[in-house]
């Protein structure tokens, strides 16, 4: 995705990930007022999914995992992309799990590999709502059911 900003400088873009900067700090300075947030209209073969943990509904996330992912006609993955989120002081993307993926057919195995990838490459805290190795836990099962859901979509 890419932000769209407006400030006394005029109007400026921002890849998204270079719009997170810290704990409630991003790339927008003083004056700035974001506008547009742009996403890229999905292709043939592609599917999403997001899923977080909350102790209620509305409650802050104890961890969330977002997956976009595009095959191409013999189902070999073209393009993907994995967010995680409170689990860092940051969004986050998976890129050791993407890179995993990108190229390949897309295997119980490799989905395995990724879920593992999620716990170890988080920088999740303990808090209220979980401890770290909790947190660690939750990331590597719904990491999992999301690519499992964001093929299934990609596949219909």
């Amino acid at each position: 995705a890419t932000i769209i900003a407006e400030g006394a400088d005029g109007k400026k873009t921002i890849p998204i990930d270079e719009f997170f900067h810290g704990f409630y700090m991003t790339a927008l300075e003083p004056g700035d007022i974001l506008t547009e947030i742009q996403i890229p209209k999905s292709k043939k073969n592609s599917g999403g999914a997001y899923h977080k943990v909350e102790r209620k509904v509305g409650d802050y996330a104890t961890a969330g995992v977002a997956v976009h992912i595009e095959l191409d006609d013999n189902g070999v993955c073209q393009e993907i992309g994995i967010g995680l989120t409170n689990v860092s002081a940051v969004p986050m993307r998976l890129e050791r799990g993407e890179e995993i993926l990108r190229g390949k057919k897309v295997t119980d195995e490799l989905i395995e590999q990724v879920g593992v990838i999620a716990g170890e490459d988080a920088e999740p805290e303990s808090d209220l709502r979980g401890s770290e190795a909790y947190k660690r836990s939750i990331l590597n099962t719904i990491t999992k059911r999301m690519l499992n859901k964001a093929l299934e979509r990609a596949r219909q």
